[in-house]
This record gives structure tokens, sequence and C-alpha cells, in this order.
């Protein structure tokens, strides 16, 4: 399970040992992998780390999302088809309640749900926060989306990029949500390989965010027998 591994690395913020960097001619840094091969340390346009679009359709998840995961945190939950994705017990990291996986794709496509209960200002610095944290832990980052969207009802941050560590290639998609309590992703990702042609299944399940009361956690209590009656002399 590399995939889930490397997933492990970029949510828990651990640190590791980079690839072998180097610059070019002109200055800009690479990264050179054990293959041969190498990429720049950050391809993404200026602008597209800048700006955020607004995207004025309307989102909404799919019919077959049936059944519903709630946070135990946020009101916040996923709804997701059962038929297409299943829950596995995955402790990658404190902040990811529920790990999903594709029941019909052997070779690798992931999703999770995460939640924290830290105030954020606005959507645009949960973008500067998990850009920042990602680029903290991979070797090669590029951003390929960012805009506003509206799922589901919910003003939403879509972010879809791309992320190079270990020498292996992921895209990930997802969709973040802020309110006055914290914040919640709903994310998919596998190898940028079969990205497209699993974008679809992707879109999906992070259209399933959606706004639901919070999970209720009972909390166990402890009660003694009451002591017998005392006897009369």
């Amino acid at each position: 399970m590399k995939k889930i591994f490397t997933l492990a690395i970029v949510l828990q913020s651990l640190t590791f040992i980079a690839q072998q960097r180097a610059l070019t001619e002109d200055g800009k840094e690479v990264v050179l992998f054990d293959n041969g091969t190498w990429k720049f340390v950050n391809e993404s346009d200026a602008k597209a780390l800048e700006t955020i679009v607004t995207n004025n359709n309307l989102f909404e998840k799919p019919k077959t999302a049936s059944f519903v995961m709630k946070s135990k945190k946020l009101d916040v939950g996923v709804y997701f088809d059962p038929k297409k994705w299943k829950l596995a017990t995955q402790n990658i990291s404190p902040h990811v309640e529920y790990f999903f996986t594709d029941r019909g794709n052997t070779e690798g496509l992931f999703g999770f749900m995460m939640t924290e209960k830290v105030q954020i200002a606005t959507l645009k610095n949960l973008k500067e926060l998990i850009i920042e944290n990602v680029k903290r832990n991979v070797d090669f980052f590029r951003l390929k989306e960012s805009e506003y969207r509206t799922v589901n009802g919910m003003k939403v941050l879509y972010i879809r990029y791309a992320a190079n560590t270990k020498g292996m290639d992921f895209e990930y998609a997802g969709n973040y949500y802020i309110n006055s309590d914290g914040y919640a992703g709903v994310v998919g990702f596998s190898s940028q390989k079969m990205f497209e042609n699993s974008f679809g299944a992707i879109q999906e399940l992070i259209n399933g965010i959606s706004l639901v009361s919070k999970q209720e956690v009972s909390e166990a209590n402890e009660y003694t027998s009451p002591p017998p009656p005392m006897k009369s002399k």
C-alpha cells in the first residue's frame, strides 16, 4: 500500500530525505530522481497560485450517493455511493475521519474526508495553508485549478493539484468548506497516470460534501451498584 503510505506522509507533515536537487543554467531549481528523470521544483503558474476564479455552475451530489458519513467534529458529512466506494480502516492522520477505497479499481483510487477544529478566516486563507503544507512535504508540486464553487448549497473551495514524492506521481482534487468551528475537506486522489480516467468517480465523491448535523458521540458513564442496606441491630 505504498500510495496510502505516501498520502500519510503528506497529511501528517512527516519529514523525510528529499531527492537530490540542482539548479539549471537559468537558476531554476529542479529535482533529480533516481531513475534519471527530473522535474522543476515548482511548475505552477504564479497567477494560478494567486487567483481563485468563481464557477457559477451549481454542483450536486449524484442520485446514487445514498449513504452518508457524518463528521464527529463539525456539522458536515459526505454522501457516497456504497456500490462504488467502501470505507477502509486507515489511521493515517488524526484529521482524517473517513478513508475510502474504490470497490472496482484494483490499481488504487482513494478518497478521504478530513476535518479540523481550527478557525480559518477565509477560503483563500485555507488555500494558502493547504498549498504551503503540501509543498513542504513533497518534491514537486503543481497547482492545476482553484475556484469557488457552490456544492449542495455550500460555498466551497475546489482545488486540483499534482504532486510527486519519492519518485511517485499523484493527482488530487477536493472540495473544502469552512465555518466558525473549523474546516472540512473531501478529497479524491490516484496515481497521476490513471487520474483522468478516474476523474468522474472522484468528482462524484467530492461533490458528496454536505451540511448535516454532526454525529452524536455517546460517552460511556460508569455506574456502581448501590451499597447493600444496613442491617438494623
